[in-house]
């Protein structure tokens, strides 16, 4: 029985063989039945792997906060030496296309630094395929020195826009300061905070967010690679509003209230500056021709005086490039007119000449503050008649004050010449 089987099975062998020997289908079905099960042998064993390297990769920094709650932080900036990084993977069969730069990731672990200067910190990497064989560089050498914070209030400014014809103004900083913390030697450098507002070809008010700038004592731009702040944006709200220059009244009765000491009078005022620029909305400043300032009192006053103003702006005026304005209140005694009589001095006769000349009855109106007229229409006004240069005949010469002695008075004589007549001493004789 069991020749039988034997016989049986070599007859089905040969059979085998001379068919498959004889059938190129059958020959090209069993190679790639062979290829595919070299590949499932290969796929399915993660024991078969091949090396792989990932090249121009760039490292990123973790754990800082680590670093900054050890109280250190960077001092120079790593971006440098954390470029160019190339790993070495040890990658299974079936993942080989898969692992790149992408699914690569290399860190420099800062939670290991304990002390400030120079320290050479390890390169660590990850992928989701396979297995790191080797970093290079396997360290990077970073600067590190004493972790500071200050707390640094936000300034903005408007640049750019026509701020002859608009009015701009930053209403709102969110947040008004900024928590800076870093290196020690520059968070000390920092002076200020400015937010820059560009405002060109804006009319109307706008919300917009800006980012910040850090300035040293010195007015210079400081670089923020290794500062950390609270917030990296800023809110800001900016008012647009055109603008406009206006007059401010310098009518008496714009300007002054109550009445002056008795005898005395505002002759007039002046108000300084003449204008002020206005911005509001375009309706409300097409409607206004001038600006009234609140009245000076000028109650009892015998004196001319200055002193300040408020304008009197309208609620809607978003801003008035000045709120106060100087103004000064001429006071005066009241003037007044009154005839009286005239002493005449001739003066300056001509050597070897005599003057005669018509005794009329001489008279002048005298215009000026009232006490002063007041005094000379008792007493009457000294004038003078001026010889000089003149030789022997007929004159009309007209009548003289001195002005040193009536600064403030006006003279209207009458008549208003004398008229006399030069002879020689030897004729007159």
């Amino acid at each position: 029985m069991k020749s039988k089987i034997l016989a049986f099975l070599q007859r089905f062998a040969r059979a085998f063989w001379a068919s498959l020997s004889h059938n190129l289908g059958l020959k090209l079905l069993s190679l790639l039945l062979a290829v595919l099960l070299w590949s499932y042998v290969v796929t399915s064993n993660p024991s078969i792997t091949r090396s792989k390297d990932i090249n121009g990769l760039t490292a990123y920094l973790s754990n800082e906060s680590v670093l900054n709650a050890n109280r250190l932080a960077l001092a120079s900036d790593p971006a440098e030496a954390l470029e160019n990084v190339s790993v070495r993977l040890e990658v299974p069969q079936a993942s080989y296309a898969l692992a790149d730069a992408e699914n690569v990731q290399v860190s420099v672990d800062l939670s290991s630094v304990r002390a400030a200067g120079t320290q050479e910190v390890a390169l660590r990497a990850t992928t989701a395929y396979g297995r790191v064989v080797s970093i290079l560089p396997e360290t990077v050498t970073l600067e590190f020195e004493a972790y500071d914070s200050r707390s640094v209030p936000l300034n903005a400014s408007i640049t750019g826009g026509d701020t002859d014809a608009m009015w701009y103004n930053v209403s709102r900083l969110n947040p008004q300061e900024v928590v800076i913390s870093g290196p020690s030697s520059v968070v000390r450098t920092i002076a200020s905070a400015y937010v820059y507002v560009d405002v060109t070809d804006r009319e109307a008010s706008y919300i917009t967010a800006a980012r910040f700038t850090l300035v040293d004592y010195s007015g210079e731009e400081i670089p923020q690679t290794l500062l950390s702040s609270s917030s990296s944006s800023v809110t800001v709200a900016v008012d647009v509003y055109p603008t406009r220059e206006l007059p401010i009244s310098d009518d008496i009765g714009d300007v002054v209230q109550g009445v002056p000491a008795e005898g005395y009078e505002v002759t007039s005022v002046t108000i300084q500056p003449q204008s002020v620029t206005v911005a509001a909305d375009a309706e409300l400043l097409a409607g206004l021709s001038e600006l009234l300032i609140q009245p000076v009192d000028v109650s009892g006053a015998s004196q001319t005086f200055s002193q300040r103003a408020r304008i009197s702006s309208l609620t809607d005026f978003k801003n008035i490039s000045t709120e106060q304005v100087y103004v000064t209140v001429n006071i005066e005694e009241v003037r007044q007119s009154a005839w009286t009589s005239v002493a005449l001095t001739f003066v300056n006769t001509p050597e070897g000449l005599n003057y005669t000349y018509a005794n009329e009855d001489f008279r002048v109106r005298v215009t000026g503050p009232a006490s002063q007229v007041e005094a000379l229409a008792e007493s009457g006004v000294q004038a003078k008649v001026d010889l000089s240069g003149l030789s022997a005949g007929e004159y009309a010469l007209p009548i003289q004050v001195d002005a040193t002695l009536y600064p403030d008075l006006q003279f209207e004589f009458e008549p208003a010449n004398v008229s006399l007549r030069l002879d020689d001493v030897s004729s007159v004789d």
